[in-house]
């Protein structure tokens, strides 16, 4: 990159402003909107997790899903429902099954010991 004269300068700057603003309209159209923090009805909770709605009433009947209840509507958040109830749905794998075996039979040789 050549040095930049004294007269070139306000070129510069106003190419730079412009790519700027560019650069802004970009990042401001593409950027997703928090949704996580916006409740959701129990019809788009059963969309988002391929349920049926009275699959999910009974969730909530057994307390089995995170909810909240506002007079006589029920109202998830996209957080709780991914976070709080279908990621500690994990299964283990064999592996992590083997392991967790491995430890607690170690760990109880050594109490006998």
């Amino acid at each position: 990159m050549e040095a930049l004269k004294f007269e070139q300068l306000p070129n510069v700057v106003a190419t730079l402003t412009i790519e700027v603003r560019e650069l802004k309209a970009l990042i401001l159209t593409t950027a997703k909107p928090q949704t996580q923090n916006n409740p959701l009805t129990i019809r788009e909770v059963a969309e988002l997790t391929n349920l049926s709605v009275p699959t999910l009433y009974g969730y909530v009947q057994r307390n089995e899903i995170p909810y909240h209840k506002k007079g006589n509507r029920l109202y998830f958040f996209k957080s709780e429902i991914i976070e709080d109830w279908i990621k500690t749905g994990k299964q283990k794998t064999l592996n992590e099954l083997k392991a967790e075996t491995d430890k607690y039979l170690s760990n109880k040789n050594k109490e006998l010991k």
